[in-house]
């Protein structure tokens, strides 16, 4: 087994990790210290990674590179992750989240025979409920990113079954930390809190708050997904969240807290996103029963290393 800086042991041998450019990427990449003999690959190879890891510039759902190949685990996290932009980019949502993933399924089979896959999903694809979210809970398909990434599941369940490769999926809820796009909620608070302070306002905008969410800082998503390479089932899937639901008008007061700001909210219905679920908490029992997982960063701690990220970035 290789043993990584986020305390988990997967898999040994090398490692391939698909939007390597991204969010949780950079953080991936760390926590599971990858190096020598490793890949990381996006749409270019115009980003950063560990010393020793091959940078690919791979464009999903183009085939790979020719020389790429003889990886022991494939992480997938490339995919066009905008619910909201979804709804205008039906035919890249497609193309990239699932037509990607039956590429980089052909080329483990042909190329990496014997490797484990996570393929990482989203809960989106889940149908709002009161009650907390097994992976068994009903599906729903309210965006096209929802749907793409359901689709994506369904051919992974058929190379598992025809193909024989050992895929497992992490139904990922809501997560933050350091280097996520301003596009996303709690990203937009840092944003407007800063900007707020800095042009000397009293009041911040915020679109809808009342919706519950299943939020884990990104190292605690890391140290998810390592537990999955190592000892998640084949053709398993599993939820990846906390088990504790926050309303976003709490994650917002406590963004307040840690930045120090005194600003009144007042709600903008042009900054409510279209389709939110009321509340979407996970059920994190079938990921707990492997071992060597809990959640570790607190919403207190995350989110001021969120807010001090964004705030070292805003001119």
């Amino acid at each position: 087994m290789r043993e990584t800086p986020c305390g988990i042991t997967i898999p040994d041998g090398p490692v391939l990790l698909t939007g390597a450019a991204g969010f949780v990427g950079a953080h991936l990449m760390q926590g599971l210290g990858l190096g020598e003999g490793d890949a990381a690959a996006d749409v270019t190879d115009a980003f950063s990674v560990p010393p020793g890891v091959t940078r690919v510039a791979w464009r999903l759902p183009e085939p790979a590179p020719e020389s790429l190949g003889g990886f022991r685990s494939v992480v997938h996290l490339a995919a066009l992750s905008s619910v909201e932009g979804s709804h205008r980019n039906l035919r890249n949502v497609y193309g990239v989240n699932l037509m990607g993933v039956i590429e980089l399924l052909c080329f483990v089979q042909s190329r990496c025979p014997g490797a484990r896959v996570l393929l990482v999903s989203s809960s989106e694809v889940y149908m709002p409920s009161e009650l907390p979210l097994g992976e068994d809970s009903p599906l729903q398909f309210r965006s096209p990113y929802a749907a793409s990434k359901a689709a994506a599941e369904q051919a992974a369940a058929h190379f598992r079954r025809e193909e024989g490769i050992d895929v497992v999926t992490a139904r990922s809820f809501p997560h933050y930390g350091p280097g996520q796009a301003g596009n996303f909620a709690l990203p937009s608070f840092c944003r407007r809190i800063i900007e707020a302070r800095r042009e000397g306002l009293t009041t911040l905008r915020a679109g809808n708050l009342f919706p519950v969410r299943d939020y884990l800082h990104v190292k605690d998503v890391v140290r998810a997904y390592a537990v999955l390479l190592s000892l998640g089932d084949p053709g398993g899937v599993y939820n990846v969240c906390s088990g504790t639901g926050v309303s976003m008008g709490e994650m917002l007061e406590l963004l307040l807290k840690v930045s120090g700001a005194t600003l009144s909210v007042r709600t903008d219905p042009a900054l409510a996103r279209e389709g939110d679920h009321f509340r979407q908490v996970g059920n994190p029992a079938r990921l707990r029963a492997l071992g060597g997982f809990a959640p570790s960063v607190g919403h207190g701690e995350g989110l001021a290393e969120l807010y001090s990220w964004w705030n070292r970035r805003i001119p």
